[in-house]
């Protein structure tokens, strides 16, 4: 029997995590290379993942597409499997590759949205898949679409797994040991991911602020001064946010704004949600465009990695970078 094929668009950081998960206990995890960078392809091939040529064999090769891509990006996302999906010729290519569970037709494709999205584009996404049977005649793959949400930081293997002896053969070797992040699906996942995220990332944003405007001002060593003693838990969450944010903040400029919209909603805050989380996403915005820790990426860390190199180039946003504050 195969092993079960999962589909991941894209390979960035969480992906491959998650990629390198599933491969530590056997699935098949494969991505199409078409339109993606040299960079993310190094990191492709480095991790052993199985390109497909395109979106059309992705869907006709996995039992499961995790979509895991830049907020902005994720409609365009899922236009493109469902699009996939309808092209007449998928469905053959699909039905050909046997079904895991030995049934005489391959079962239906689940496309699991993992993106910080609001509720209301999660369910524009789902209309995408939602082909009315009785109003076509054109064969398409059947896709089954789950909301869902990603909490947590990446997968990562903190234990050596058990390596495979005659006396242990490979099936029974212990893939290691995991942190994991928490993969909600449901109809109510894309609130529980966003209202995670408003404390968490939101967080980050108000460290941005506080921190830079202390740099400004040469007070910055007495402010983590007096958080490291009145609010050791608020310092440490605020020191590890800052540093770690760098390489994602064009990714959550779209989340806040999400973030907004679902406290609007959801939460019937009647604007005040886009009013604090839209200033939030202006900066991360800042961040990502405005100063060189914009070109900052995971694993390849030169700048920002300390709270006051982080705090000094946002503080000088707009000026020669390394140039001290002008009072």
């Amino acid at each position: 029997m195969r092993a079960v094929t999962v589909g991941i668009i894209s390979i960035g950081d969480m992906g491959l995590g998650m990629a390198k998960l599933l491969q530590a206990h056997d699935y098949r995890v494969v991505t199409v290379s078409e339109g993606r960078s040299e960079h993310t392809l190094s990191r492709v091939h480095a991790a052993n993942i199985e390109t497909l040529p395109s979106d059309q064999a992705l869907v006709a090769q996995a039992d499961y597409i995790l979509s895991i891509v830049p907020p902005r990006n994720a409609l365009a996302t899922a236009q493109r499997i469902a699009g996939a999906c309808t092209q007449p010729d998928t469905v053959p290519q699909r039905d050909a590759i046997d079904d895991v569970n030995g049934h005489p037709h391959r079962s239906p494709l689940y496309f699991l949205e993992l993106n910080a999205t609001p509720p209301r584009l999660a369910e524009e996404l789902a209309a995408l898949f939602a082909v009315d049977e009785s109003a076509t005649s054109t064969p398409f793959v059947r896709c089954h679409f789950l909301d869902g949400g990603i909490i947590g930081g990446p997968p990562a293997l903190v234990s050596a797994s058990t390596p495979a002896t005659p006396a242990t053969p490979l099936a029974d070797a212990n893939p290691g040991s995991w942190k994991r992040p928490s993969v909600v699906l449901s109809g109510a996942a894309s609130t529980l991911k966003l209202t995670f995220a408003a404390l968490t990332k939101g967080l980050t944003a108000l460290s941005i602020l506080s921190f830079s405007t202390a740099q400004r001002e040469e007070l910055l060593p007495e402010l983590l001064a007096h958080l490291d003693e009145y609010s050791p838990a608020t310092a440490g969450l605020a020191r590890r946010g800052v540093i770690a944010m760098s390489p994602k903040a064009y990714r959550w400029e779209e989340e806040m704004r999400g973030i907004g919209e679902a406290l609007d909603t959801q939460g019937e805050w009647d604007g005040v949600g886009a009013s604090v989380y839209g200033g939030f996403a202006e900066i991360y915005r800042t961040v990502a465009e405005d100063t060189v820790l914009g070109l900052e990426r995971v694993g390849a860390r030169v700048r920002g990695t300390s709270v006051e190199d982080a705090a000094l180039v946002i503080a000088n946003r707009g000026r020669d970078d390394g140039e001290e504050p002008r009072s």
